[in-house]
């Protein structure tokens, strides 16, 4: 009697140990006082990627997450790279869901090394407001409402044009600077800025991890919800393709990946996007349609950029 109420007892418990929400871990954590920790989880079933970094304006600092989700939360490496993209250190890690917040435990690989824990927070700012209703996590807060235009821009997403703005010229209103590139790695490492000037500007940042290309976007930089990591990059011939990685705010359901196309002539890189959770245009846009990212600027030239 006693082995079979053992029994009941392993059936009944073990669902309770697998209701994990992902939707409790996805997106930008940070830490709310002492040393900046910021990480940006984006889980697909078991499968966690992301980005961690500190001044997240300062492109020395990011370093790129690998994990996978389950019973008892997320377990993670932190992957910090040198310029050639080989692996600098690895930190290893486990992340756990605690009232509201993420309690990240783990040991350094780094200089010093060690062990840590950090309690990493959303931040209570919220994501930056859209002329359009946006939806967000945790989703007891409902969605973000729409603000009167010019509101900040979202992660990869072109403002609204101010009221009174002059229509574009006929023929599209652009022309790129010179020959579309035939890209190269080499030609879109590093940072790239654009949607608006100051604090709130944006930064793409494209790293070398490994054989591939990873990177984030921010802006403003030391809010956790308006950043987003790159990845599933794809080069060709003049066309770059990369994944937006929206995980706890953004147009629609989340989460989803706003998938990039950009193509590069000179210091300039042209740039549309289509989110995987809307329906394609019937006529996709064309080469010099979109908006522009100016770059690259190196990676260490940011080094010390604090947006706080």
């Amino acid at each position: 009697m006693k082995i079979l109420l053992s029994i009941l007892a392993v059936i009944v418990t073990a669902p309770l140990a697998m209701a994990q929400n992902p939707d409790d871990y996805r997106g930008g954590w940070r830490t709310d006082a002492g040393e900046p920790h910021t990480y940006q989880f984006s889980i697909r079933g078991e499968v966690v990627r992301g980005i961690y970094c500190t001044l997240c304006s300062d492109g020395t600092t990011l370093a790129f997450i690998d994990g996978k989700f389950g019973a008892d939360g997320i377990t993670f490496v932190v992957t910090h790279v040198k310029a050639d993209g080989s692996t600098a250190y690895q930190d290893r890690a486990t992340a756990k869901f605690d009232k509201g917040n993420l309690i990240v435990t783990g040991t350094s690989g780094g200089p010093g090394g060690g062990k840590f824990q950090r309690t990493v927070i959303k931040d209570p700012r919220g994501p930056d407001g859209l002329p359009v209703a946006v939806s967000r996590l945790p989703p007891g807060n409902g969605p973000l409402p729409a603000i009167g235009g010019g509101g900040g821009a979202g992660r990869g997403q072109a403002p609204a044009p101010p009221a009174g703005a002059a229509a574009p010229p006929r023929g599209g209103g652009y022309l790129q600077p010179g020959p579309w590139k035939q890209i190269r790695e080499s030609d879109v490492i590093g940072v790239w800025l654009g949607f608006g000037t100051g604090i709130n500007k944006q930064y793409f940042i494209i790293r070398k991890v490994g054989n591939k290309l990873r990177g984030m976007v921010c802006g403003r930089c030391d809010n956790p919800y308006t950043m987003a990591a790159l990845d599933d990059f794809e080069i060709k011939g003049d066309t770059m393709t990369f994944n937006i990685i929206h995980e706890d705010w953004g147009l629609g359901t989340l989460p989803f990946h706003n998938m990039a196309t950009v193509r590069v002539s000179m210091n300039e890189m042209r740039l549309t996007t289509q989110q995987d959770n809307v329906p394609p245009p019937a006529q996709p846009p064309g080469p010099n349609a979109g908006s522009s990212l100016l770059g690259p600027i190196s990676i260490e030239a940011t080094k010390g950029n604090d947006s706080r």
